[in-house]
């Protein structure tokens, strides 16, 4: 005798319930999310939409937020501290600028997330997404290897780099993550619910967390990343410059999203510092942010 939907449904329910214990609950996940809703779509299961406990236990698993507030570093040019020093403000661009250098495909790919890289109707949803997130790449002191870092973004220490105190609110600020050779929590999630013959989780928040997934050919950057997300009918600050969208975020200042303060500025090894003080000249950076050489790598 065939038992009623109502029961199949409830013991699929139990069934997809087990296999997300046996994921989440060595990593020491499953504690947080044992009492979660879900909801077991044919194609995907996704969380009810009041609710983002799961989604965002496996973000925060996968790229746990960096320590807040936080001194981190931005490398830049002599021509763009001197529009930060006039304007006042940190440019946050959209992941659209650098949609062909690794951003968001690769996770899309690796997470079979087909839905983002489908083209049938127009351009693939990752690059409407990436017109959507605006970052700006930032590292901690102390991390990766310095002499490449000035090589690859300061022209071989000719540019500076600015000491910031980040300290986010609506903004989030995250390490990166290079993809591992072993996967991610959300890969072997999905991978083991495939193998039960059920459809692969898609988190609410997945918009976001391909954002901090990177090819594991830059992890010598050790990147830092502190992202905005525009969202429909939301708050957009957004400005264009001719080319790309940006982000403003004022230095100093108080606003929803990011403080920021700017602590020092250092110039680099191969840096003329008379170009340093003029680039600064005139402006309130002038009298309050200190300009040193930073040390040798």
């Amino acid at each position: 005798m065939n038992q009623p939907p109502i029961f199949l449904e409830i013991e699929r329910q139990a069934k997809v319930r087990r296999i997300f214990q046996s994921v989440l609950e060595p990593c020491g996940v499953w504690d947080q999310v044992k009492d979660v809703e879900f909801t077991l779509r044919p194609e995907v299961i996704v969380e009810p939409t009041h609710s983002k406990v799961l989604s965002d236990a496996i973000l925060n698993h996968m790229f746990p937020h960096a320590p807040q507030p936080a001194e981190l570093f931005h490398y830049t040019s002599i021509d763009s501290l001197k529009g930060i020093a006039k304007t006042g403000l940190l440019r946050l661009h959209w992941v659209h600028k650098r949609i062909d250098q690794g951003e968001l495909e690769p996770f899309a790919i690796k997470h079979r997330l087909k839905g983002y890289l489908d083209s049938s109707e127009s351009e693939p949803y990752f690059k409407t997404l990436s017109k959507d997130l605006f970052y700006i790449s930032l590292t901690c002191p102390g991390c990766g290897d310095e002499f490449e870092l000035w090589r690859a973004f300061a022209l071989g220490g000719t540019r500076v780099r600015l000491r910031l105190l980040v300290n986010p609110s609506r903004a989030e600020l995250r390490k990166i993550q290079y993809e591992p050779p072993a996967g991610t929590l959300l890969m072997e999630l999905n991978s083991t619910l495939a193998a039960e013959g059920e459809p692969p989780f898609v988190p609410w928040t997945v918009s976001k967390i391909g954002a901090f997934y990177l090819p594991s050919t830059l992890h010598r950057e050790d990147e830092v990343r502190l992202l905005i997300k525009r969202y429909p009918g939301g708050r957009d600050e957004t400005e264009f410059d001719g080319q790309n969208r940006y982000w403003p975020l004022p230095i100093g200042q108080h606003n929803d999203f990011c403080g920021i303060r700017l602590l020092e500025i250092q110039c680099g090894p191969a840096a003329q510092r008379r170009d340093v003080l003029s680039a600064i000249a005139g402006t309130p950076f002038e009298t309050t942010v200190p300009v040193t050489c930073a040390p040798q790598p």
